[in-house]
């Protein structure tokens, strides 16, 4: 028999394997939701099931469909919860007491790494996030006006010298 007190510990391929999974069955969440809304709905139930067109039909599809969402939902909540904790304990992402009482200390901020507290900010916060300097939006605006202004201007060039017919917008 195994000892009770052994840890297991994965590795980082294996956090992404299970994050993976995590992923597909979102999917599946989304498609056992869609199917429930299916069912409610006048179209003739899921054509894969055997059931027929009627209520009683209409009513085991939901059922079946509910119980899978739901079943799907707690399992997709406990592995991401898992996720976050082993984040916690490599030290990525700091643990945050204060948001799971709900307490916080200021405008979005918590008693760990926030501002006064002393402690580091976390890398994923969203406010340090958002204080990063963002170009990208301004550098690919710049990129296009010079395609468009390269495009003018071949649009000019290749126009024959003393043409009446000119470009015409309505």
């Amino acid at each position: 028999m195994e000892n009770p007190n052994t840890t297991i510990t994965f590795s980082s391929a294996d956090r992404i394997r299970q994050l993976n999974d995590i992923d597909q069955d979102v999917a599946k969440l989304i498609n056992s939701a869609g199917l429930a809304i299916q069912a409610l709905s006048n179209a003739s139930p899921d054509s894969s099931s055997t059931h027929d067109g009627s209520l009683q039909a209409h009513k085991t599809q939901f059922k079946e469909a509910t119980a899978q969402y739901f079943a799907l939902l707690s399992s997709i909540d406990v592995r991401l919860r898992r996720q976050v904790y082993a984040l916690e304990e490599a030290s990525v992402l700091g643990p945050d007491s204060n948001s799971r009482t709900g307490e916080t200390t200021g405008a979005g901020t918590t008693g760990t790494g926030g501002p006064g507290s002393g402690g580091a900010a976390n890398p994923l916060d969203i406010s340090w996030l958002n204080s990063r300097k963002d170009t990208v939006g301004k550098d690919k605006e710049s990129e296009l006006w010079a395609s468009a202004r390269q495009f003018v201007e071949q649009l000019e060039t290749d126009k024959p010298n003393g043409d009446p017919e000119d470009m015409q917008v309505d």
